[in-house]
């Protein structure tokens, strides 16, 4: 019989760049349905850096060396971006997010469970920044141009599309940010080794402050596919998800895409109570490519880290994120950490 939570369990992290948070994107899940009367309850964090911008300003600042703009980007610098953009678009996002979640979930019959996610998000200028680039300068690897602009602040605007929106300070305090409701079915139940699938649909409420960046302000629909297999010691997951979305209140006509999710993981028993867990992230985002601007470019995320089984039943699961290529549309460094209840 399945438990209200299983240890080899895709870990429930989503694609983390706050631009794409703001709308309705997959949490990955199991195929294996909660059975009827189980509850599913995780309180998991994720806390990430993030700097991401149009290529031609960080080549700006970079011949700049932090003189005549000392760094700092201001709305008339982005606007100057813009105008000179083949795709006619500029946007930041430099700043750190915490984004907290109360994961519930209860078999409604033999095949059917819903699920309720609340979210918690803290926007902040953040303290990695430092830490990041030393970290990059030691291994050797692209710094994404980070180290041209100044440290440790809080930036979120776009320009484009006639809308332009310029944040230069964190909104301050922790905000609600959208609801997301699922209700799944099991299309094939498996037994022992076997596959199981899994399908849902999801609605996404505008329960968040578009102004805070808590949310789009609008409702987004979300229709998935789940697909789960479990060998001797190993499991593999993987699911599919299509949204469409309801708009962007702060900008409403900037144009926006019907996303298209996909995740894969593998879990490992390690141990009789340790599992590491390994997924990717590929997420093609609410936004068009424009030449010059990488906000359209489909994502790759990777999480990697351990569920440990408490002795009480309770499930502690950790996990460091890393972006997977080069382009400026992907947070630079997260972690991750849960805590799931028994029964």
């Amino acid at each position: 019989m399945p438990r209200a939570a299983e240890p080899d369990d895709p870990f429930p992290v989503r694609t983390q760049l706050p631009f794409d948070l703001l709308f309705l994107d997959q949490t990955p899940r199991s195929a294996r349905i909660l059975p009827a009367h189980r509850t599913r309850l995780i309180v998991h964090s994720t806390y990430e850096s993030t700097f991401v911008t149009n290529d031609a300003l960080v080549t700006m600042f970079r011949q700049d060396r932090l003189n005549r703009f000392q760094g700092r980007v201001t709305l008339p610098i982005l606007e100057a971006v813009a105008a000179g953009a083949p795709g006619g678009t500029a946007f930041i996002m430099d700043g750190e997010t915490l984004r907290t979640v109360l994961d519930f979930g209860i078999g409604v019959g033999p095949r059917s469970e819903i699920g309720a996610e609340i979210p918690l998000l803290l926007h902040t200028s953040g303290f990695l920044d430092s830490p990041i680039d030393s970290y990059h300068a030691a291994l050797g690897l692209p710094d994404g141009g980070r180290t041209a602009f100044a440290r440790d602040r809080y930036l979120a605007g776009y320009v484009g599309d006639g809308e332009e929106f310029f944040f230069d300070r964190p909104p301050g305090g922790a905000g609600l940010g959208d609801v997301v409701l699922t209700g799944r079915t099991a299309v094939v139940k498996g037994r022992d080794h076997s596959t199981d699938i899994a399908a849902g649909l999801s609605v996404k409420l505008p329960t968040g402050d578009p102004h805070r960046l808590d949310g789009s302000g609008r409702a987004d629909y979300g229709l998935s596919l789940q697909v789960s297999r479990r060998f001797a010691r190993s499991s593999l997951h993987a699911g599919f998800q299509v949204t469409r979305l309801g708009g962007w209140s702060l900008a409403p006509a900037v144009p926006l895409l019907s996303p298209r999710s996909q995740f894969g993981a593998y879990s490992f028993a390690a141990t009789a109570r340790s599992t590491l867990v390994v997924q990717i992230l590929r997420s093609s985002g609410p936004f068009h490519f424009r030449s010059g601007s990488d906000l359209g470019r489909v994502a790759l995320e990777i999480a990697a880290g351990f569920r440990h089984r408490a002795p009480r039943g309770f499930f502690i699961e950790w996990a460091v994120l890393e972006n997977l290529d080069s382009y400026y549309n992907t947070p630079d460094v997260g972690t991750f950490v849960g805590l799931t209840f028994p029964r």
